[in-house]
Parts: C-alpha cells; structure tokens; sequence
C-alpha cells in the first residue's frame, strides 16, 4: 500500500511526504504500518510501526498503535511533546488492553517511532528497533537509538555495528509498545530547516540498505519517488521481512513562537511510561509552557520546592511564635 500527502495548504511551512509498507519477499502477511500527513490545526506528523505477535496480531498492533496516535494528537489540546507523549500512553493502553480481551493475540506488541514536525522544532517519540533518519547537507545521522538485544551489545562494545546487522537475534527487540502496561519512550527534539529531508523505516529496510543508499535514494528522488525505490531496492535484496519506508520533505519553514520552552541539551529522554501520570509529568518538566510558572519549573531549584517551601512554613512559624512571646 502506497501513499501521498500533497503540500501543506500553509503558505510558510510547507512539507511533502509520501510512505510506503510491503509485506516483502518472505512474509505472507504485512505487520507493518505507516501515516504521514497534517495533524489539523496543528503540525505534520510521520509514523513507523512494526508490529510483532503471531498471525495477524503484528498486524492490529502496529495499525492500532498508529490510528490511536493519530486520533489523540487530533483531538487534544496538550503542548505538542506532552501530547506526543500521552498519546503513546493512550496507544498503549489501547494495545494492550485488546490483547487481554482477545487471548489468541495475546502478548502482540509493536514498534513506534513519530516525527512530529512544529514549524522549526522536530519533536521524537520512539519505541522499539524502528528507525528517523535526518539528511542534511549531503550527510545521513540516525536521530533514534535501536531498543534491541544487538544495539545494547554494539553500546557496550561488544558487537560491531556490522556484526549486529548480521546476527541471528538482531529481530529481537528489548522495548515494544502494547505489549505490557508500561514501556520506556525515548524523547528528543531536533531544529527543522528548509531543505531538510526524514527518512522512518522499519528494520526491514534498514537491515538492507546501507545509510549511503538509503541518503542518496531520498537526495535523488522526490518524496513518493524515494519511498518506492527504497522498498524496490530492499525487495530486490530478498526482504526477509515487511518492508516499509517513510520520506518527507521539508519545503520551507517559517519559525514562529512555540507556547513550550526546548531542553538546553538536544539529547534523548528516556521515560519509563506506565498507567501514572509520573512519565507524563517528566516530559512536562523537560518541556515547560512558556509561562511564569512554566520557566519557574526550569528554575534549578524547582525539584527542591517542597522542601523550600516546607522550610520558608515552619520559619514563619517560629517567627510568629517568636514575636508572639514577645
């Protein structure tokens, strides 16, 4: 299945983005999904999944898991990365919830990577072995870290990178969405400049496909040209897996004022996500609303409010007490 976002209808930011997902030349059923498009009255949105469970149950996880994504972005009113957020909270919950209601797909989970773009500021919510590349000025950088048993080895120097593409458990992952009540979501932002171009794959892609060709298939191609050709090309290695590709061009960008301050450091934020709200709560803390109480909470003192205050309390108290005697 194939498909084609036209330009935004927004004069000054405007994208491009096409995705494409196959179940490849092995599988029989494609476990894969995919959206690209405009978020209405909001910013663009690209999303990878690939699910994993038995017959089918790949299937409803990665489709579910992208549709609900979608559908809680659209609806709510949260600042953009807290949104982003609490939707894959909802996602999860949506998963997993239907496999305890369903016992033959029972345990199904799935990948998730989004790329949510707000004019200048490119916001990351990742789950799983996925991956979003970013293609600037001729050169390729992988902007998520692979939750896999093989990435975990290549980071503590044990395997190779090369190794790891090649190894019999490189499939298995270590983090999914769905497939228990709580999973870790990695978070970051990246500046978004004209020019730029997003690459999201599954690993069915990018197991195939070196960076350099996947960067030069997406330089040398418009946006729905690139998606096809990258999932010929993975097809033509054999694609013992779904295959599934997602481009998106940036056109232009008008910066404008984000009701969110950014993190100083562009690095990702790992967050343990559950049925509380303590994750939620961090990503809010990590990216405030641009009020007085918002950059308050930036303030390096603020973790330490309870005590301050607890402390400021019972000296009003002695002083009260204090002139009381007196």
């Amino acid at each position: 299945m194939a498909r084609t976002t036209p330009a935004s209808p927004v004069p000054d930011t405007r994208v491009l983005g096409a995705g494409r997902s196959e179940e490849g030349r092995v599988r029989a059923v494609n476990q894969d999904s995919f959206y690209v498009g405009r978020i209405p009255g909001m910013g663009y949105l690209a999303v990878v999944a690939d699910g994993m469970g038995g017959h089918r149950a790949g299937e409803i996880a990665s489709r579910k898991a992208v549709d609900v994504l979608r559908r809680e972005l659209e609806r709510t009113r949260l600042l953009p990365p807290v949104a982003l957020a609490k939707a894959a909270q909802t996602a999860n919950f949506e998963v997993f919830d239907y496999a305890a209601e369903h016992p033959e797909v029972r345990g199904m989970g799935t990948t998730l990577t989004a790329v949510y773009l707000d004019d200048q500021v490119g916001l990351i919510g990742h789950v799983g072995d996925s991956r979003a590349y970013l293609i600037r000025d001729g050169e390729i950088r992988q902007l998520t870290s692979d939750h896999s048993w093989v990435a975990d080895r290549v980071r503590q120097g044990l395997l190779t990178a090369d190794e790891a593409r090649r190894h019999r458990w490189r499939n298995v992952i270590t983090n999914a969405l769905g497939a228990t009540p709580s999973f870790r979501l990695d978070v970051l932002h990246f500046e978004v400049r004209a020019g730029d171009r997003l690459l999201l794959c599954s690993d069915g892609v990018s197991m195939l496909l070196s960076e350099t060709m996947m960067m030069q298939i997406a330089l040398e191609h418009d946006a729905e040209g690139a998606v096809e050709r990258l999932i010929s090309e993975a097809n033509d290695r054999g694609s013992p897996d779904n295959v599934t590709a997602v481009v998106v061009e940036v056109r232009e960008v008008e910066p404008r004022p984000k009701r969110y301050a950014l993190p100083a450091d562009a690095g990702s934020e790992s967050v343990d996500i559950s049925d509380t709200m303590s994750g939620i709560r961090r990503i809010e803390d990590e990216y405030p609303a641009n009020t007085p109480l918002g950059r308050l909470r930036k303030h390096p003192w603020y973790p330490y409010r309870i005590w301050i205050l607890g402390s400021l309390y019972l000296l009003l108290l002695f002083l009260l007490f204090s002139l009381w005697r007196v």
